[in-house]
């Protein structure tokens, strides 16, 4: 009796356990098949595309940067511009402010009936991410961040009343320790952002790494948020490492913190999104058998893919000037896929 009765309880155990699994492998395969729904769903919202253009990047992959990117209206049509004003560019000697090189971009994208996103600070997009005039090269960090605030109001002056300049980027995921930056500092990056709002109008876009920060005070500080979006870089030690996050991680996340913690945040854009490879020198120094081992044609289109599904209004692509550099290498096959985006 008593081994009848141990037998009894131990199938109910099994039953109880087998039909706790098949509700759980129910409630999966439903969680499954709805974010797959939703992804289509976002995959089929209108979404615009732009690009990150930098005539500095570009003239070191030995293309002329204005001839580039003149081409790239013609063959791309690009309507949606990044744009940088790096202030080592800008302000080579102190209160000597030239905006020459800079107005000529930011004239062609009119000219082109494009908007801008004109990024700003002291760490913007390209290595080495943090960039600051050669008469502030052995300054202490107080002092440069004094000139900073001078250098961004000359900037916002310049171009507050060009209506293609349709928000600023402040800094580059300025919370992120990546490049030769002074370490993060999040009491100055709250004094920059409100000094900005007191002498502009234009909306603030703060950004973030997509992968490996929680957003919160990016999205809170912002008008508009900005994640970049990677899917493999390469690590020197571990190799290439792809990050599994599916779409709905970047919606949800972005939609739980703006409810409960950035109601005053207005939308997610995707700001930089993956389309050249991943490189731990500068990629000219890179083979490249091996640039285009890690990064192909289907990479480019996956991750399009891929983006388009997390459902932002805005899709700005990263790698631009490499896919002119690769094509007079012979590897045309990255810019006449990239013109079929701009359509």
């Amino acid at each position: 009796m008593i081994f009848r009765h141990i037998a009894r309880k131990y199938q109910e155990i099994e039953h109880l356990k087998m039909y706790v699994l098949l509700g759980l492998s129910f409630l999966v395969i439903i969680l499954y098949s709805s974010t797959k729904i939703w992804d289509q769903i976002h995959y089929d919202t209108f979404t615009i595309f732009g690009v990150t253009y930098s005539p500095t990047y570009a003239a070191t992959l030995g293309l002329d940067p204005r001839e580039t990117y003149q081409q790239m209206f013609k063959d791309l049509k690009v309507r949606k511009i990044r744009l940088a004003a790096n202030w080592d560019e800008v302000e080579r000697t102190q209160d000597q402010f030239d905006f020459s090189d800079l107005d000529y971009y930011v004239g062609e994208a009119r000219k082109h009936n494009a908007q801008i996103i004109l990024s700003i600070g002291y760490k913007l997009p390209r290595w080495p991410e943090c960039r600051v005039p050669k008469y502030l090269e052995h300054a202490g960090m107080q002092y440069r961040q004094e000139r900073q605030l001078i250098y961004i109001k000359k900037v916002i002056e310049h171009y507050e009343n060009n209506y293609s300049i349709v928000s600023w980027q402040i800094e580059n995921e300025p919370l992120l320790e990546f490049g030769t930056c002074d370490p993060v500092d999040e009491q100055y990056l709250r004094k920059e952002i409100a000094y900005v709002r007191s002498i502009t109008s234009k909306p603030i876009i703060i950004t973030d790494s997509g992968e490996l920060s929680s957003w919160i005070t990016p999205m809170q500080l912002s008008d508009i948020f900005g994640t970049t979006m990677y899917r493999s870089v390469i690590n020197p030690i571990l190799g290439e490492i792809p990050y599994y996050f599916q779409p709905w991680y970047y919606r949800v996340k972005s939609e739980t913190i703006r409810k409960f913690l950035a109601p005053n945040n207005k939308e997610m854009i995707v700001v930089e999104l993956q389309a050249e490879p991943w490189a731990e020198v500068f990629i000219a120094d890179m083979p490249v058998e091996k640039q285009l081992d890690h990064f192909t044609v289907q990479s480019f289109k996956n991750n399009v893919t891929f983006a388009k599904k997390v459902g932002t209004s805005e899709i700005y692509l990263w790698g631009v000037e490499w896919w002119y550099w690769i094509a007079k290498l012979g590897h045309p096959e990255f810019l006449e896929y990239a013109k079929t985006i701009f359509k």
